[in-house]
């Protein structure tokens, strides 16, 4: 049994929003394991390495941020990732969107069952951002603990307090309706006694130093407070401090 499950698409989606609250959990001898579904193929490669090297790359980084994170449970899968153009000199492809979805959602509910997870992490029903991937990656676990006979503590999406209103692209969702299925932070944890940590992770992602830098410029809050929504059991009244999830 672990005491949290973080089920995201790509390759640092688990350092921006949880990288505080992972180090701070393996600090308290608290288990955390994640499943990542794809190896991020579609991402830029900064001239780091050849497009085609890219997924082998990002895994990689990924499984140098989750070391530094203190994560002993890292599952990452290789299903292809959403590409909204051909300037990386790759066919557009739809990624999570064009894959067996009750596969991947039967393949989920069986890594439920084996982890047991406590509580379970993964993005809200927009996304965040609007970012197919992450839509599909929502709807995916949201299916698998529906078939799963594993019964959670707490269900939690990523979230902020308000939402996303930066950039979008062809194949995202609109900015009018990211904001209609907005779902508000509840938990709020604060993660600057960790900082170090998650810094340290994030820069082990160096392909995606962009991405970085973005998330440093739109959300710099959201790197000294995690925030979190918890969908269950449903949160009522004013949002909490929390230590973990």
């Amino acid at each position: 049994m672990v005491d949290l499950l973080l089920i995201v698409p790509h390759p640092d989606d688990e350092v921006f929003g949880a990288g505080g609250i992972f180090s701070k959990m393996a600090m308290h001898g608290k288990t955390v394991a994640t499943l990542t579904l794809t190896r991020g193929g579609a991402g830029r490669s900064l001239g780091l390495c050849k497009q085609e090297d890219l997924p082998d790359m990002r895994e990689k980084e990924l499984r140098a941020s989750l070391e530094t994170l203190k994560v002993p449970h890292v599952y990452i899968w290789d299903y292809p990732d959403f590409l909204p153009d051909t300037t990386r000199g790759m066919e557009h492809r739809d990624g999570l969107l064009e894959v067996d979805f009750d596969e991947v959602v039967t393949r989920i509910c069986t890594l439920i069952e084996e982890l047991k997870p406590r509580a379970l992490l993964t993005f809200p029903p927009n996304g965040g951002n609007g970012h197919p991937d992450h839509v599909v990656t929502h709807k995916m676990a949201m299916a698998a603990l529906e078939k799963s006979s594993h019964k959670l503590e707490a269900l939690y999406y990523y979230a902020a307090a308000q939402p996303y209103n930066a950039m979008t692209r062809d194949g995202f969702l609109s900015l009018e309706d990211i904001a209609a299925q907005h779902l508000p932070a509840t938990h709020y944890l604060d993660v600057r006694d960790y900082m170090d940590i998650k810094l340290s992770a994030m820069a082990k992602h160096k392909t995606q130093a962009l991405s970085v830098l973005m998330f440093m410029e739109h959300f710099s809050k959201r790197l000294m407070t995690e925030s979190f929504h918890r969908a269950f059991p449903k949160h009522e009244g004013e949002s909490v401090h929390v230590e973990w999830l």
